[in-house]
């Protein structure tokens, strides 16, 4: 099966000792869940999107919209963004899905709250704590055991190019479609390249290698050496660019 490169960068889960990484699908499928059980299903539907800033574990934002010359100010193009950045306990992640949905229950039903996460909040969160058995908090911050078992990855997009002399270099290029395309059309113009084969991988061993469109390939002593067994190939066809699963 063929996916999008773009599509597999924000959907891959990754789970390791209960620690995941939440997909988009993960996400509305909770959603869904969470409205039945715990709003009764009056929800309407949100824009969710999947973050990787590092200043929250999730986050509702809205716009004020006035309708007419003398009406009233609204909420409303309600997104929910849920960080995947980080792998998480997945309890984690649910709870963070839940603290959202309560935002966003008081902001859709344009009630006003004392606070940010005042009485309105607090009772819903205790409810729903009651209720579900849950562990939802006030605060988004992870504590100390938490932090040292979470685990950062970043995703790669690595060229292993194939020299007409034998040679094997690798060059890890932005993720983008557009410098992908770029690097892989000019590299073979100004090299003496018989073959490069791309890969999209989370190993940390690519770490080290800066991540450019500058024509800057890294040689190495044989293409055995690189940790490519779990990576997923990438295609290009044309300016078509994607993943082969």
């Amino acid at each position: 099966m063929q996916i999008y490169l773009l599509i597999l960068f924000f959907f891959r889960i990754f789970a390791e000792n209960l620690y995941m990484k939440a997909t988009l699908e993960y996400i509305e499928r909770r959603f869904k869940e969470y409205n039945a059980l715990y709003f009764g299903g009056s929800l309407p539907p949100v824009s969710i999107k999947l973050s990787h800033a590092k200043g929250f574990l999730g986050k509702l934002s809205y716009q004020r919209c006035k309708h007419g010359l003398f009406g009233r100010y609204r909420n409303e193009c309600f997104v929910l963004r849920i960080n995947v950045r980080i792998d998480l306990p997945e309890e984690l992640v649910e709870d963070t899905i839940l603290h959202e949905m309560i935002h966003y229950y008081i902001a859709v039903n344009q009630l006003v709250d004392s606070s940010s996460h005042g009485k309105i909040f607090r009772q819903e969160m205790e409810r729903i704590n009651r209720e579900g058995g849950r562990h939802i908090t006030l605060s988004h911050k992870l504590n100390e055991e938490q932090q040292s078992q979470a685990h950062v990855h970043k995703s790669r997009v690595v060229a292993v190019v194939h020299f007409t002399d034998a040679r094997t270099g690798i060059k890890v290029v932005p993720s983008q479609q557009r410098h992908i395309l770029y690097w892989h059309q000019t590299s073979q113009r100004r090299f003496p390249i018989r073959s490069i084969e791309w890969y999209y991988t989370n190993d940390e061993y690519f770490a080290k290698y800066p991540s450019s469109v500058a024509m800057k390939i890294f040689l190495v002593p044989s293409p055995t050496v690189l940790p490519l067994s779990d990576a997923k190939k990438i295609i290009i066809e044309g300016s078509r660019v994607y993943v082969s699963d």
